[in-house]
């Protein structure tokens, strides 16, 4: 279920006998659309016509944004060594001093 929203920013436009139309640079920045790449056009359960990115059409699932943080983790794990070879709790104590969390 979606909340109705305010249109924050609107302009008027034509549509060509082709079906055609237009959309302005900025509401295309702020959507993200790109020249060239396709976009998913439909209709909302509001009936309105709604265009999309194609990435935005698929959104991540909790179990592939676990295993993208997950993997960037790995990622730099170990990278960063810290000095004087000090786990990363005694090197926050180290900087921290004798203050707790």
């Amino acid at each position: 279920m979606n909340a109705h929203s305010k249109i924050e920013q609107e302009t008027l436009v034509n549509m060509t006998s082709k079906g055609q139309v237009l959309i302005p640079k900025a509401l295309r920045d702020r959507a993200g659309l790109k020249a060239g790449q396709p976009v998913r056009v439909g209709t909302n359960d509001r009936g309105e016509t709604v265009i999309l990115p194609v990435d935005a059409s698929q959104p991540e699932t909790p179990e592939q944004r676990r295993d993208r943080v997950l993997a960037a983790i790995d990622a730099i794990a170990g990278k960063y060594p810290t000095p004087n070879g000090m786990s990363t709790d005694e090197y926050m104590r180290d900087l921290r001093g004798d203050w707790e969390p």
